[in-house]
């Protein structure tokens, strides 16, 4: 388990580049007394102006550092000291903003070879020995608590890490779920790149302390669904990231207002400007079939509602969406009051009640609008409309199940959480009561059930570089290759984002496997390839792995694999499978060959491919 220490700020403020109004940098560590033990790990936390910011750390001038003087995670600030006292033990970390105009901190710690429970003296003598090599993972068989700590991680999380299965086992699911939504959201810099913003949240969610929410703010971009292949350029997207992190343990109510009125969908779904005598009807169709109740009528459990010739019942019509269309016109960007305004990204869509339909309308389950009601009154009883209807509970319910936990979620199951964001704590929509009920529900927590889903690209990949505690660099070139395996970050290529949700299952149509649609034979074969290169190094100025702790076990075979077991499958590799690898890993006696074969195979397996 990685010791943490008690916070005490260590900041030091340099103004060695500052942009005009003269923003004021510091690191934060949690280095007690600003003293660490060798081999131990702190967390920094950058600071503008008192806020916290993003920053690229470096150690004694080396970005990252190394193992003489420690190394630093840039994306979640973890500062690891090396396990031998370097010649001097006093180092210096530098960070430097991430934003247009950077500026620049520093803060000293200092090494000690005793622990700092006590009085921290650090080591005044240099003690030049060589670099250590370093420490392989235990390879002991994971227990049956790691086994279920991995399995909760990999629903609640990108992945599980060491530090993090530590942490779970040491906190409980309870403890873990209210540390996780009290803690403050990752940094998004407003940004007018739209790859620094993909790489931000992709870092975000590689390494953000706020796992959870990074999880369900993807879960949800999947389905308030915007595309930069419409919106093409950062500030047309930025908003509708912004309102999925904001809303990511709110209220499915405030959420949906606010998407509704966000110019980002405004452009995307063409609300924005929908005005009288023929409003556009794509966000009308849109927001009930993929954002609130599906196009059929759903019991409580998910199943559908059938007539009595067995066909299922439809939940709307195109008269309906013609008629939502009408409640939803007359709303324009941001810009002055009476009249249409150009696309503006700064703020919500704005009411012009000249363009409105004021005419009566006749919503879901017959619910009427009276004539003469203004553009706000009429969006207001619209989103009642659809946030009141019965189907939302199972539908939002069964789409959540399925983003964290399985694709083919039981009856009981979509029942119990849609009972809960019926009548959450918070009230109905209680998104923290949703969320908890979807990962502490009987079915999510039947480690022996055989029920799953399988990764998508992005889940995988991250998943193996959290599992082999790799570090994300600089990922900004990696998203055309994970356009490659048919997914790049906020590039969704329809509505239904990457895949559809009523996928079948190959081989098995009665049932659901949405990500298979991006797992065709080409496809796997290249996410397979992807995954070679990048455990070899190929994207190493993106994402590097080292692999130093397998290639120390690759001089025994069964270790290596063992090795491998423990850090990717946590134990849980089947014996066929460990015989086949194993006899791959033993055809050659390359070390770093070895050690290769045993990850790469590994992390194609269903075993680690499939969240189980």
């Amino acid at each position: 388990m990685i010791e943490r220490f008690r916070a005490l700020s260590l900041a030091c403020v340099l103004g060695l580049s500052s942009p005009a109004w003269a923003a004021t940098a510091t690191i934060d560590t949690t280095a007690r007394n600003g003293v660490v033990q060798l081999g131990k790990t702190v967390w920094l936390s950058g600071k503008v102006d008192g806020k916290g910011m993003s920053m690229n750390f470096s150690v004694n001038g080396v970005a990252g550092g190394n193992a003489t003087y420690g190394t630093v995670n840039s994306q979640n600030g973890e500062y690891r000291a090396p396990a031998v006292m370097p010649p001097n033990p006093v180092i210096t970390i530098r960070g430097q903003t991430t934003q247009w105009a950077p500026v620049q901190a520093s803060a000293s710690v200092a090494l000690t070879l005793v622990s700092t429970a006590g009085t921290p003296t650090p080591n005044p003598t240099p003690t030049p020995t060589p670099t250590p090599t370093p420490t392989p993972i235990p390879e002991s068989a994971p227990d049956a608590q790691t086994q279920a700590a991995a399995r909760f991680l990999q629903q609640a999380s990108f992945g599980p890490t060491p530090a993090a299965i530590a942490a779970y086992k040491q906190m409980g699911q309870a403890a873990w779920l209210d540390q996780q939504f009290s803690t403050a959201p990752s940094p998004m810099p407003v940004t007018g790149d739209l790859n620094v913003l993909r790489t931000n949240w992709f870092k975000n969610m590689a390494s953000g302390q706020d796992q959870l929410r990074q999880r369900i703010i993807f879960a949800l971009s999947q389905i308030f669904v915007v595309s930069a292949d419409k919106n093409p350029y950062a500030n047309e997207m930025q908003p509708w990231l912004t309102t999925l992190q904001n809303h990511a343990f709110g209220n499915y109510y405030n959420l949906l207002r606010e998407m509704s009125l966000n110019p980002a969908m405004g452009k995307y779904l063409d609300m924005g400007n929908s005005v009288l005598p023929a409003p556009n009807e794509n966000y009308a169709r849109e927001v009930m079939q993929l954002f609130t109740i599906g196009p059929v009528m759903l019991n409580q459990d998910g199943s559908i509602q059938r007539d009595r010739f067995g066909e299922a019942v439809a939940s709307y019509d195109q008269q309906t969406i013609g008629e939502l269309a009408r409640a939803l016109s007359g709303w324009t960007y941001a810009g002055p009051a009476n009249r249409l305004n150009f696309e503006n990204f700064s703020g919500p869509m704005q009411p012009l009640d000249s363009m409105h339909d004021k005419g009566a309308k006749t919503l879901l389950q017959g619910v009427t609008l009276p004539a003469g009601q203004s553009a706000q009154q009429d969006f207001d009883a619209a989103m009642q409309n659809l946030f009141q209807h019965p189907n939302i509970a199972p539908f939002v319910a069964t789409r959540l199940i399925r983003a964290l936990v399985t694709s083919n979620p039981s009856p009981a199951y979509i029942a119990r959480v849609a009972d809960v964001f019926a009548n959450g704590p918070a009230g109905r929509g209680d998104m923290k009561a949703t969320i908890t009920a979807v990962l502490l529900d009987p079915d999510a927590r039947n480690d022996g059930a055989p029920s799953g889903k399988l990764k998508d690209p992005i889940l995988q990949i991250l998943s193996l570089v959290r599992a082999a505690n790799g570090n994300v660099l600089n990922p900004a070139n990696l998203f055309w290759e994970t356009s490659l395996l048919g997914q790049q970050l906020l590039n969704a290529p329809t509505v239904f984002s990457f895949f559809s949700p009523l996928t079948p299952l190959p081989g098995h149509p009665e049932q659901f496997g949405p990500e298979f649609q991006v797992y065709t034979p080409a496809l796997a074969v290249a996410r397979a390839n992807f995954v070679y290169r990048l455990l070899n190094d190929e994207f190493a100025s993106m994402i590097k792995i080292d692999l130093g702790p397998y290639m120390n076990a690759a001089g025994d075979p069964a270790a290596l694999v063992s090795l491998v077991d423990a850090t990717l499958l946590h134990g849980r590799m089947s014996p066929a499978t460990r015989q086949a690898i194993l006899a791959s890993v033993a055809a050659t006696t390359d070390k770093k060959q070895r050690a290769l074969t045993a990850l790469y195979l590994t992390a194609i397996t269903a075993d680690f491919a499939v969240q189980h």
